[in-house]
């Protein structure tokens, strides 16, 4: 596209595309350009920064998310989504609610690899399910999803699965030592499990959930993956479970909700807990201290690191985790 431009070098170029935006010179629909000496910005007027250039040819800026939305009539800053597989999943406030076939719409338009929108009515019964209801595209509910190689399969309509805690997995992983004793106390189709096994070596995972649909998806996923050497899958109360099982290097507690309830399970097999809780905003200070008491009470010393938020949970509340170390 032709647009004016002004030229100017590379050692001033930041301090001038800031005057450049303030005053509303800058065409901000157009990329600007760059070679060995200069930079030269799309411009809407004649201005006094650097050497005016009355034509110059300019690729255009893709539009972003929000703006082809607003195209599409859908006037919406943000819509908190989740991909799992080829099935997205949002949650939408009330006064979008109206939309919500127009925004499914929407999204199967700008994410070719979608084929099916589910609205997150949120979590319901024990094993943390979502309440899902179809709002557009194929309605399917199974899905294959691929985590840094690993290939999951699962049912967002009998297991809870959250693709936002990738990261979280891999730096759990990347702590883990080869030839680890590992307990996955809340496993559910074993994305932690399956993650550990592939980057870490261990010498053996216990994976263990109470929903039997996660177990099925959990055990299928260890077959796809051919992980069955390492992970050994358990159905059953982790609260008993553990108590069967040897004592472990490291323990995760991924049960966010309730994980308070079960942390001197944890503490009596562990020397390491990547421990996960929803807590609310500012009480982190708060629970730390509870932690540490709760260990000297059982007769055991702790250090915390690596306390960080995971995730926002709702206005008042976040998911936090942390590393216990048993001394």
């Amino acid at each position: 596209m032709i647009s004016k431009a002004v030229k100017v070098r590379k050692n001033e170029a930041e301090e001038i595309r800031r005057k450049l935006i303030k005053e509303k010179i800058m065409n901000q629909n157009l990329k600007v350009r760059r070679d060995e000496n200069f930079v030269y910005f799309p411009v809407v007027r004649k201005c006094d920064y650097g050497e005016f250039i009355e034509e110059m040819e300019f690729e255009e800026k893709e539009k972003s998310y929000i703006e082809i939305a607003r195209e599409e009539g859908i006037e919406i800053k943000s819509i908190p989504m989740d991909i799992v597989g080829d099935i997205a999943i949002v949650r939408l406030s009330d006064e979008l609610m109206e939309k919500k076939e127009r925004i499914a719409k929407f999204i199967l338009k700008m994410n070719k690899n979608v084929k099916a929108v589910y609205l997150d009515r949120g979590i319901h019964d024990e094993h943390r399910i979502r309440k899902i209801e179809f709002i557009g595209g194929e309605k399917k509910t199974e899905t294959m999803h691929v985590e840094y190689g690993i290939r999951m399969l699962l049912d967002i309509s009998k297991v809870y699965f959250s693709p936002r805690l990738a990261t979280e997995r891999m730096r759990v992983a990347k702590m883990i030592e080869k030839g680890s004793i590992v307990i996955d106390m809340f496993a559910g189709i074993a994305p932690f499990s399956l993650i550990i096994a592939k980057y870490s070596k261990p010498k053996k995972i216990y994976a263990i959930d109470k929903n039997p649909y996660a177990i099925e998806y959990a055990r299928k996923n260890i077959e796809i993956n051919k992980m069955e050497g390492i992970i050994e899958v358990i159905k059953g109360d982790a609260k008993e479970i553990v108590k069967k099982l040897p004592h472990a290097d490291h323990i995760i507690m991924n049960l966010p909700h309730k994980s308070y309830e079960f942390l001197p399970y944890a503490i009596e097999k562990g020397n390491i807990i990547h421990y996960y809780e929803i807590i609310e905003r500012g009480k982190i200070e708060e629970r730390k201290k509870e932690i540490v008491q709760l260990c000297k009470d059982m007769g055991y010393n702790i250090e915390i690191k690596n306390v960080h938020v995971v995730g926002s949970y709702s206005p008042a509340k976040e998911k936090i985790g942390m590393d216990l170390f048993l001394l």
